[in-house]
């Protein structure tokens, strides 16, 4: 499966109506409004200040094609997109594959987090295992669930990602401190070490 990640920048204090206008999107748009479908709205908890990403899942770059032209070709799109303009100052897509299964956000305010890892160069495979090795010591020890891994398909080369989901940022922290103590956790370190060569944080939460 492949993550399309729409990146917005917000005009400066709009967030909450862009929310909303992305919120109505599936009442529009045949494609959001499919059932089983993976759609989220995600905000800015850390980062560039007012920034809006959705996220769209597909099974292959084909169907996102056929996917957009039936967006575009909405009834009520149009207007849809004059608001759109009135409240966004820019943007970026990202694409992304997703490595295993795909497993949803439970529910609206939870907060992921997005750990962005470089891997040394042609090592992706084994950076990818050592990232699902991570999500599942992150879920044994109550740190976070639903992790989901995620390789570039665009954009720089190399980069592995791993996505969890957690209810709020002071149990991440404590539990994540708990975790760095554990035998299994300091090996697994060891490894990403020799693995890559750096990495980024980056925290949202799901407004959709």
């Amino acid at each position: 499966m492949i993550e399309v990640r729409d990146v917005f920048q917000v005009k400066f204090g709009k967030i909450d109506q862009a929310v909303d206008l992305f919120k109505r999107l599936h009442k529009i748009s045949p494609p959001h409004a499919e059932a089983g479908v993976h759609y989220h709205v995600l905000t800015d908890v850390s980062g560039p200040m007012y920034t809006l990403v959705t996220e769209f899942v597909v099974q292959t770059l084909g169907e996102w094609e056929i996917s957009s032209q039936k967006i575009f070709n909405a009834p009520g799109f149009a207007d849809w997109f004059k608001e759109f303009q009135l409240l966004i100052d820019g943007g970026r897509r990202e694409f992304y594959t997703i490595e295993g299964p795909c497993e949803d956000w439970s529910h609206s305010g939870v907060v992921v987090v997005r750990q962005n890892y470089r891997a040394l160069k042609w090592q992706i495979r084994p950076a990818v295992a050592l990232l699902q090795r991570y999500g599942a010591l992150l879920t044994a020890f109550g740190v976070g669930r639903n992790p989901r891994i995620l390789t570039d398909m665009s954009g720089q080369m190399f980069q592995a990602v791993i996505e969890i989901e957690t209810g709020d940022l002071s149990g991440w922290e404590d539990k994540r401190r708990t975790l760095f103590r554990e035998a299994d956790f300091q090996a697994w370190f060891m490894q990403l070490r020799s693995g890559v060569e750096a990495g980024a944080h980056e925290f949202y939460r799901v407004e959709v």
